[in-house]
């Protein structure tokens, strides 16, 4: 119930300049995605992990470029880099511009929250993959 609410809340607070929205939190860190993006089809999508103490490279933050596939009802990683403050702030000090391999969104997860907003179905719903 709580997904939805900020979903729906995400919706209704588009703009016309691109800024950083909380999506969800929990114990480790804070998930935010740029609000300004196409939907349907394969949008991408840039989500920042604004992290509670430094992740494994040491960093506070990073940001993550996702591709959604919403036809195959899947995602993956484009880009991600890792940041020295908080809010993706200053040069990263990791960059990876591999693209990851495909998969289905986690249920519940921030991915999960990425996903709907994208594509704007439910990702739970009809065919498996």
């Amino acid at each position: 119930m709580k997904k939805l609410f900020i979903v729906a809340m995400l919706l209704m607070s588009f703009s016309a300049h691109a800024e950083w929205k909380l999506i969800e939190f929990d114990e480790e860190a804070a998930f935010y995605l740029e609000d300004f993006f196409e939907t349907g089809g394969r949008p991408l999508i840039w989500e920042l992990v604004d992290y509670k103490n430094p992740n494994k490279f040491g960093n506070l933050s990073a940001k993550i470029l996702w591709e959604m596939d919403c036809g195959k009802r899947l995602l993956r990683r484009v880009m991600f880099s890792s940041h020295p403050h908080r809010m993706g702030i200053g040069e990263p000090t990791v960059i990876d511009k591999e693209a990851g391999e495909w998969e289905k969104p986690a249920t519940d997860s921030p991915q999960e929250s990425i996903f709907i907003l994208a594509c704007r179905i439910d990702p739970n719903l009809g065919p498996k993959t």
